[in-house]
């Protein structure tokens, strides 16, 4: 039960079986004691995971997610802790801007002729790991005959469309891969290819890998054996790197710009891709359209709000997806994530845009409000000041109160509303999870 409400509780994420953190705590002791039993006895079974399609860009196929019930989600993240503690050099520690921070150091120091990079990434990564090869490298730390069969049937579950019937749902067993969007998904992932990530070290290369993209660099011959042998040892795991004539693999002098994590290197320039800059754009853009478009539905909706203020809301929610957030000590949005970039006259032509969306709204006077943040400020606040008030600090909101008048400035309650304790601090954690969502797509867009 502490893992529930640790985690769980207040989730708004559905299964295939359409009930919430919310619906599920009506159920949760009987449901956790019933599947605990199953855990230890051999016998749980996971539900089909509900696929959701996320867009990877024009004339890329979508990556697709698999979405647990919540009685599983909690039986995956108790998995998921249990390999932490048996395979802990495998838990992945760093957040890509932290690669990205090492390699923008260490590649400073380098000359630009004589250092050679390659940049590649494995095809399809989850999708054609080989399950029984998983399950044998498994084997040799998990002793747990229920913990295999757990893992196993984990793996074995299908990722459906929403409202497949149930006779169609095993249509979509696939026989390998190891299905995204689980607790275990990235540890499982990092356990498969330790042995390949300690062999690629002694090739007299820097070599780092996050998730499936690959930066190597070192001297022109060592490259080139250490990209050769990374082929062959892939090859043999059922995996496989982009072709250098793809154009999705490249090996250049450092003098040549690469692209590694959606960053872009240009010599001494750090940028960001022009297709992530697009998605940024377009993200934000889909914003003043929902305003316009759906404007006179959320005044028939919600009573108590004006015009006026769904403009103070609209520019509060904006300001939010511009500078990003702070949860926990964890720093959320595109600008979080693009921290390392040294290419700061991006920040000013992305301000720009934005601005000029506003010449899309009357209700603006077709001009950007005098109270509208500032991606160029955001970079040096998050970078140095994310508790100082100019990025949004969910920390900074500890009581009841505070919660409250949080949801009444963005008009999710009315003043004349009465919410128990607990109503409000639902109604807070939903809306903050959807936020913080929409900041994760924003980073996600990267790859």
């Amino acid at each position: 039960m502490f893992v529930f409400h640790e985690k769980f509780s207040d989730t708004s994420g559905k299964g295939i079986d359409r009930v919430n953190g919310f619906q599920f705590a009506l159920q949760a002791k009987n449901q956790i004691s019933i599947a605990s039993r199953k855990c230890l006895d051999g016998t749980y079974r996971f539900a089909p995971y509900l696929e959701v399609l996320k867009l990877k860009g024009r004339g890329k196929a979508p990556r697709i997610i698999g979405i647990p019930t919540v009685r599983d989600r909690i039986v995956l993240c108790q998995l998921n802790r249990y390999l932490a503690q048996l395979f802990p050099d495998r838990v992945p520690k760093n957040v890509a801007a932290t690669y990205v921070r090492r390699v923008a150091e260490d590649l400073s120091k380098s000359s630009q002729e004589d250092t050679w990079v390659c940049s590649t990434d494995i095809k399809t990564f989850y999708d054609t790991i080989q399950r029984p090869r998983l399950l044998n490298v498994l084997g040799k730390r998990v002793k747990s005959k229920s913990a295999i069969s757990l893992l196993s049937h984990a793996l074995q579950a299908p990722t459906v469309p929403k409202n497949t019937q149930r006779h169609r749902q095993s249509e979509f067993r696939e026989k390998n891969g190891v299905p995204q969007g689980l607790a275990i998904s990235n540890i499982l992932a990092s356990i498969y290819m330790q042995d390949v990530d300690e062999a690629m070290g002694k090739y007299g290369v820097t070599y780092y890998r996050y998730v499936d993209d690959v930066l190597m660099y070192g001297t022109h011959e060592k490259v080139h054996a250490a990209f050769s042998s990374l082929q062959r040892r892939l090859q043999r795991r059922g995996l496989g790197l982009h072709s250098l004539t793809s154009g999705k693999s490249q090996i250049a002098p450092l003098s040549k710009s690469f692209g590694y994590l959606g960053y872009v290197f240009q010599g001494e320039t750090i940028t960001v891709r022009d297709s992530t800059i697009e998605k940024l754009i377009q993200s934000i853009a889909a914003k003043f359209s929902d305003f316009r478009h759906n404007k006179a539905k959320r005044l028939e909706r919600f009573k108590y709000l004006n015009e006026e203020r769904l403009k103070e809301i609209f520019l509060l929610e904006l300001n939010e997806r511009i500078t990003g957030a702070v949860q926990e000590d964890k720093r959320y949005g595109w600008i979080a994530y693009f921290s390392q970039i040294t290419d700061l006259e991006l920040l000013h032509k992305l301000d720009s845009a934005i601005s000029g969306l506003f010449s899309r709204l009357h209700e603006f006077d077709n001009s950007a409000p005098p109270g509208l943040k500032k991606l160029r400020r955001s970079y040096w606040e998050m970078k140095f000041n994310p508790h100082g008030g100019y990025i949004r600090d969910y920390d900074a909101i500890t009581t009841i109160a505070q919660q409250l008048d949080f949801l009444r400035v963005r008009g999710r309650v009315s003043d004349e509303e009465t919410l128990t304790d607990e109503q409000i601090t639902a109604r807070y954690k939903k809306y903050v999870n959807h936020n913080l969502a929409a900041m994760q797509a924003d980073e996600g867009a990267v790859y």
